[in-house]
């Protein structure tokens, strides 16, 4: 009880302080954007050596906070806070993210730890198979030694290996002769070819077809937005037919904010919404009226799940796309199919044109015309 109210009086006194020193007077956003410019490299590099440091005394804590009297969660907890009132920027949020995440599985399998020693620990296992097939032997130099009767124990875990007694035989024939390797015929040679072709370039459309798919993704998105004023981040992009068109949501997302169509803030319970905005014109950007910042979304396939369990069914606001078929292969053109036979002669016709009535058929004596022709010659 005594260090929580060390602690309390700790946070107290730093309250109180910070008061002073600010008089009580809140910055705007354009002082808040300016201390942030101001943060140099210097500074990020020392503050990511306090993430180092503090990771490394989670990873050393770790039987401490197992304990329910020690008082060393609280501690790391409070320093975790006081380091992430000075995180600014996406590389420092990933160190802090990596913090609370240690944190958390270390605690919760200390946790899990507490939970297991209310069975059967390996000590106590040991000691009953001792007490059961244990036998006591006498050793060269006299003494009582107790040694574990594995016959005895076999015997006793036999039946739940459930294999059946029997004769190790060779099943099949004994006649079986190894079959003969067939000799493989020489490969021809190859001969190289005497004229040089280079093979006609075909350019891949998929990159703009994929371009015009997400631009028209992105207007899709912006018109329910502009219909709809304010939505939930979730019933945004959430498709519950697929995973892979929720990220394509979060993709064309980030393009509206990147271009200042959109803008995400979040209530008083913490939700997030995304509501539509007037783009900044090229002269303000310029001028340097309006900043771009950057921040890490982290969506994974466990996300997507537990999206699906939070958001009320049929709440989505986004369409299910289905997937375009690539159109059918059209009909090659027809070649001619031509026929010799040693009665007939040669006989020549096309196979895909049902309406040949046979005029480029030659009859059925002009092969012996031509035989006749050929033996006066």
């Amino acid at each position: 009880m005594s260090s929580q109210e060390d602690s309390r009086r700790r946070r107290r006194e730093q309250r109180d302080a910070r008061n002073r020193g600010g008089g009580g007077v809140q910055t705007s956003q354009p002082d808040q954007e300016n201390a942030m410019s101001m943060q140099n490299a210097e500074q990020r590099r020392v503050l990511r050596s306090k993430y180092r440091q503090l990771k490394q005394s989670i990873a050393e804590d770790a039987e401490e906070l197992s304990r329910l009297e020690s008082n060393r969660f609280h501690e790391l907890v409070e320093k975790m806070d006081d380091l992430h009132k000075e995180v600014q920027k996406p590389r420092e949020q990933i160190a802090d993210a990596e913090a609370v995440m240690n944190l958390t599985s270390n605690f919760l399998g200390s946790v899990k730890g507490s939970m297991r020693k209310n069975g059967t620990s390996p000590a106590a296992f040991i000691s009953a198979l001792l007490g059961t097939f244990g036998n006591r032997a006498v050793a060269a130099d006299d003494e009582a030694v107790l040694e574990v009767d594995w016959g005895k124990l076999g015997l006793a875990v036999s039946g739940f290996l459930r294999e059946a007694p029997g004769v190790c035989t060779m099943l099949g024939p004994m006649n079986i002769e190894p079959k003969v390797r067939q000799a493989h015929a020489p490969r021809a040679k190859r001969i190289r070819p005497t004229e040089e072709t280079r093979a006609e370039e075909v350019r891949d459309q998929g990159e703009a077809e994929a371009k015009s798919e997400t631009d028209a993704n992105m207007e899709t998105m912006f018109n329910i937005l502009r219909k709809v004023k304010r939505a939930r981040l979730d019933a945004l992009v959430l498709n519950r037919e697929s995973f892979s068109q929720t990220v394509e949501n979060i993709f064309s997302l980030s393009f509206l904010i990147k271009d200042g169509r959109a803008a995400i803030t979040y209530d008083k319970d913490g939700t997030h919404l995304v509501a539509p905005k007037n783009a900044p014109s090229s002269h303000d950007r310029q001028s340097g009226q309006v900043t771009n910042t950057q921040f890490v979304f982290r969506y994974d396939w466990t996300c997507w799940q537990t999206m699906q369990e939070k958001l009320e069914a049929g709440a989505e606001l986004m369409p299910d796309r289905q997937s375009t078929l690539d159109p059918l292969l059209q009909p090659s053109q027809s070649t001619p199919i031509r026929k010799h036979s040693r009665n007939r002669g040669r006989e020549s016709r096309n196979a895909n044109n049902p309406e040949n009535d046979g005029d480029d058929v030659e009859p059925e004596d002009a092969g012996q015309r031509h035989s006749k022709r050929a033996r006066g010659r």
